[in-house]
C-alpha cells in the first residue's frame, strides 16, 4: 500500500509537466509563422523556376537535311512524235542549317553520282559536283548548294512509261521520281522529288542517309 502512494505522488507531478508541455506545443510560436512564410516563399519560387516557358531556338544544332527538287524534265511527253532521251535536270537544297553549328559540310565530287528512277526503273543519272554546307555563308541558311544533269543518252524511254508518268501526273497533279546513290562526305542518299503540273502543291520531302 505505501509503495503504491509512492508512485501516485511521483506520477502525479510527471503527469501534470506533460498536461503543461501539451498544451504549450499546441499554441503557435511566432517562429512557427516565420518558418511557414520561408517555406511559402521557396514553394512560389520553385513553382515560377519549373513552370515559366523555355525558349527553344529554331534549328539550334541540329544536322542540315537535303532535299532534290527537279526542275525541269524532258524526253518524258507520250504525245511527243520525235522522243528525246530523258534529261532531268535536278537542284541539291539544303535547309535546317544551325549558323552556331561548326561546318562547313562537303558533299559530291570524287565520282559521286545520284541515279533517277520511276517505280523502280532506273531512267537516268549524272555525276553530283563537290559543294559545301555553311550557315555562317552569305546564301543563308536555305539554299541551293548544287546542280546537275541527269541523263541516258542514247536511249529513250518506252511509250508505255511515258503514259505511265503522265497518267500518274493528271491523277495526282505529279509525279513521283525516286533519286538515290552515294554522295562522299555525307553518305549514301535515298530521296524523293516530283514532277508537278504547273505550280509546286506539296513540299518536298526531305532525304534520308
Amino acid at each position: 500500500m505505501d509503495y503504491d502512494l509512492e508512485v501516485a505522488a511521483e506520477y502525479h507531478p510527471l503527469a501534470a509537466k506533460a498536461a503543461r508541455a501539451s498544451r504549450s506545443s499546441g499554441e503557435p510560436t511566432i517562429m512557427d509563422f516565420v518558418y511557414s512564410i520561408l517555406l511559402s516563399i521557396v514553394i512560389l519560387v520553385s513553382a515560377h523556376i519549373f513552370l515559366m516557358p523555355v525558349a527553344v531556338p529554331v534549328h539550334n544544332n541540329l544536322e542540315p537535311r537535303l532535299f532534290i527538287r527537279l526542275v525541269e524534265a524532258e524526253g518524258l511527253d507520250p504525245c511527243v512524235r520525235e522522243v528525246s532521251s530523258p534529261v532531268f535536270d535536278l537542284a541539291v537544297e539544303v535547309d535546317q542549317v544551325s549558323e552556331s553549328k561548326q561546318g562547313p559540310w562537303a558533299g559530291g565530287g570524287d565520282d559521286a553520282m545520284l541515279r533517277v528512277s520511276y517505280r523502280g526503273v532506273i531512267l537516268a543519272w549524272g555525276m553530283v559536283p563537290r559543294f559545301c554546307i555553311d550557315g555562317r555563308s552569305p546564301q543563308g541558311p536555305e539554299a541551293s548548294v548544287a546542280t546537275l544533269l541527269a541523263t541516258a543518252e542514247g536511249s529513250v524511254l518506252r511509250e508505255e512509261m511515258r503514259n505511265l508518268i503522265r497518267a500518274e501526273i493528271c491523277a495526282l497533279g505529279r509525279a513521283e521520281f525516286d533519286v538515290e546513290g552515294n554522295l562522299p562526305g555525307l553518305g549514301h542518299l535515298r530521296c524523293k522529288t516530283y514532277l508537278f503540273q504547273g505550280e509546286h502543291t506539296e513540299p518536298l520531302p526531305p532525304c534520308h542517309f
